[in-house]
Formats: C-alpha cells, sequence, structure tokens
C-alpha cells in the first residue's frame, strides 16, 4: 500500500485529506534523552499510537533497535504503554515492564534511546 505523510510524518491513507492522529486532542510529548538528541519531541495523541520503526506507526522512530512495532500507548483519562514482545524489553524508570500507566516525568527505554514522558 502506499501513502502519502501528513507535516508531522504520519502515514496515511492517500484519499484522506487530513491527518486523524493531527487532529486529535494533543495530550504530552516524548522527548528524546541523550546528548545528541536532546530536544528532538515526538507528539502523543489522544487515543491508540503506536511506537516503532515502521511506517504504519503513529510515533516513528527510525534506528535504536526498534522493533517495526515496538510498543504502543493508549491515551484518555490516563496513558498507559504495552510492549508488543518484538524486541528490546521496555523499561520504565529502569523496571522491565510489559504494560505500565505512566505519569508525568516517567523515563521509558525503549530499544536503544530513552525518553521523558511530558503529560498535559
Amino acid at each position: 500500500m502506499r501513502f502519502k505523510y501528513c507535516k508531522e510524518g504520519h502515514a496515511m491513507d492517500p484519499s484522506w485529506k487530513l491527518c486523524p492522529v493531527c487532529i486529535a486532542p494533543l495530550k504530552g510529548w516524548l522527548v528524546r534523552l541523550g546528548e545528541k538528541h536532546t530536544g528532538e519531541v515526538y507528539t502523543i495523541h489522544e487515543g491508540k499510537s503506536f511506537i516503532g520503526s515502521g511506517a504504519e506507526c503513529e510515533i516513528r522512530i527510525l534506528g535504536g533497535n526498534l522493533a517495526r512495532q515496538h510498543a504502543f500507548l493508549v491515551v484518555s483519562d490516563i496513558c498507559s504503554i504495552v510492549d508488543m514482545g518484538n524486541g528490546e524489553p521496555l523499561k520504565i524508570n529502569n523496571a522491565v515492564l510489559v504494560k505500565s500507566a505512566l505519569i508525568d516525568g516517567d523515563v521509558l527505554l525503549l530499544g536503544d534511546f530513552s525518553f521523558k514522558i511530558k503529560l498535559l
């Protein structure tokens, strides 16, 4: 299937005029940690968002030993993350977890990359 991409880089069906991820309410950010990546930010929107290196992921992160679909976030009144078991284990605040609720300031290790979650 061919994709087109919105201004944020989300893969979209070519027939769509608006990106469904971008029009969902903003709920926070994943801020990449590390000297070379300071300031690299990925937006978190309400709903379910896949994280990984694949083009179909709402939060697409290339490199860093991430699987095509590494984990997914579910955001409504609370934010939770689920490891899909396709790559390196998910760590939250240095603990290996398969599923967990997240709060503002938690540190996630996805593949080789660390992120701080900032929630609204």
